[in-house]
């Protein structure tokens, strides 16, 4: 194992010596992140290849864009988003200057997922980079061919000290663990997530986990079936269904399922052919182990379409299963894989109440022509986000934060978000020391006029600039009054 203590202790000393404060060193360290993923564009490609067969589509648009994104919007906004953010004054404040100050957190962990290797470790540092922190990186040695070129890349492009990236496997993620961090942003499973908040508890850290769930998918029998089930059958089939949030199960009412079956299958041929195994667009189970956790899922349940498998290839095909029971193992676990249940419902509100009675998910789909519909499923249920009539969009939107909630996650990043995650909000009031006499009235020896005027000055609340200008004038007022009844001038 690496020694891992040195490399922490090293990335602590080079933050504490204020190298990450500077908006340009934080400027020039994100544009060398970006010349990274253009110069070695064709080793990432090959990377991600070996681990789960994806070609340069996929990665291009699932992997890279989205890290291209997020390093042009920290470059452009860093300016703004450092500055001091002026607050509402009070009137005890009205001479003061107020401010919010964002300042780094110190040195965080990252610890990557496997199914999106790139984007999974690389989103999060951007907007620890763009916060000024140091940052320690443990990519998923599951997808290791994509993290061991990490481990060889990035010391090539950035500060070696300040943002070192440790691989290996549990063992290294557990030592780890036992040291204490500023934050902690985890992606991956739940079981998982929870090894990382007990330990993160022990030093007080605090922590953002991406851990996903089994984000339903409500189809109304109101809406253009062919471009729902296309939407759908992207959703759950991009990266053999191997995404956090993709659709994990369909709701809709049995008078539609075969129909939905049979567009969803017309879909699969559209986008890989009569023979998904021979696609180049339609990837591969991450190792042997998940193939066999997701094949042991179809033990018991109706396949309607698809089923076909090769252990050999880590290759299951595109597949749909019918009347599902709610109780069934396949409707109690994360699928993680290209298998696409459907629960049939009689309505919306037993939609609804089916969703309610679990977990509370990362994504929530619903599609409807139906607006009311569409605002009734948001209003009356919870999830990490809601997209209606697509999947997946809401991710891509980098100016909404990314994250779930309950047991689908807490925290979240993307944008803006990631600076604010891995930034402290530190408050700040800068006072003179001039106009002592007025603030008199807060010291001892107390009397009743003295509690009357600052209990009606703690009353107050500065808004707009009208309001702070008359906060002014009767400030000069509350001075004369001071002046008179405590100094007799």
């Amino acid at each position: 194992m690496k020694q891992i203590k040195p490399v922490l202790d090293g990335a602590r000393a080079a933050f504490n010596l204020g190298k990450t404060r500077p908006l340009e060193f934080r400027i020039q360290q994100l544009k060398a992140l970006e010349r990274m993923l253009t110069e070695k564009k064709d080793r990432f490609l090959e990377a991600l290849q070996k681990d789960l067969h994806k070609n340069e589509f996929a990665v291009e648009v699932y992997e890279m864009t989205g890290i291209l994104g997020e390093i042009t919007l920290a470059i452009n906004k860093l300016p703004e988003w450092m500055a001091p953010e002026h607050v509402s004054k009070s009137m005890m404040t009205l001479m003061d200057t107020v401010y919010i100050h964002r300042e780094p957190l110190g040195v965080v962990l990252i610890l990557g997922a496997w199914n999106y290797p790139l984007a999974l470790i690389l989103q999060p540092l951007v907007g620890a980079i763009a916060a000024g922190n140091a940052a320690v990186l443990k990519p998923s040695e599951v997808s290791g061919n994509t993290a061991q070129l990490l481990a060889d890349l990035l010391p090539q492009y950035l500060d070696k000290e300040l943002y070192p990236v440790i691989t290996g496997g549990p063992e290294e993620a557990a030592e780890l663990l036992k040291h204490p961090f500023d934050h902690i942003l985890y992606t991956g499973s739940a079981a998982i997530g929870r090894i990382v908040l007990e330990a993160a508890a022990k030093h007080l850290t605090p922590v953002t986990l991406e851990l996903g769930g089994k984000s339903p998918c409500y189809i109304d029998s109101n809406c253009d079936l062919d471009v729902a089930c296309r939407r759908i059958a992207w959703g759950r089939y991009t990266n053999c269904g191997q995404t956090c949030i993709a659709p994990d199960y369909i709701l809709c009412d049995k008078s539609i399922q075969d129909e939905v079956v049979k567009k969803i299958g017309s879909t699969i041929t559209e986008f890989y052919g009569s023979d998904p195994q021979k696609s180049p667009d339609y990837g591969r189970i991450v190792n042997q182990r998940h193939f066999r956790r997701i094949m042991s899922l179809l033990e018991g349940v109706n396949v309607a379409y698809g089923g076909q498998n090769d252990e050999g290839d880590l290759y299951i095909a595109p597949t749909v299963v019918t009347d599902v029971d709610p109780d069934s193992r396949i409707m109690q676990e994360e699928i993680f894989g290209p298998l696409l249940p459907i629960v049939t419902v009689s309505s919306v509100d037993e939609a609804i109440a089916f969703i309610n009675k679990r977990d509370k998910p990362l994504a929530l789909y619903v599609f409807s022509h139906n607006k009311k519909l569409i605002k009734k499923m948001i209003t009356e249920t919870s999830s990490g986000a809601v997209t209606a009539n697509d999947c997946f969009i809401h991710y891509s939107v980098l100016a909404l934060p990314f994250g779930g909630v309950g047991k689908s996650g807490f925290g979240a990043y993307h944008g803006k978000h990631s600076f604010e995650t891995f930034s402290h909000r530190r408050s700040c009031v800068l006072k003179l020391l001039g106009m002592e006499r007025v603030n008199s009235i807060r010291y001892a020896p107390t009397s009743d006029s003295k509690q009357k005027w600052i209990l009606w000055l703690l009353k107050q609340h500065g808004g707009g600039k009208k309001m702070q200008f008359i906060g002014i004038m009767l400030l000069g007022v509350l001075v004369s009054i001071v002046m008179k009844l405590f100094f007799k001038w």
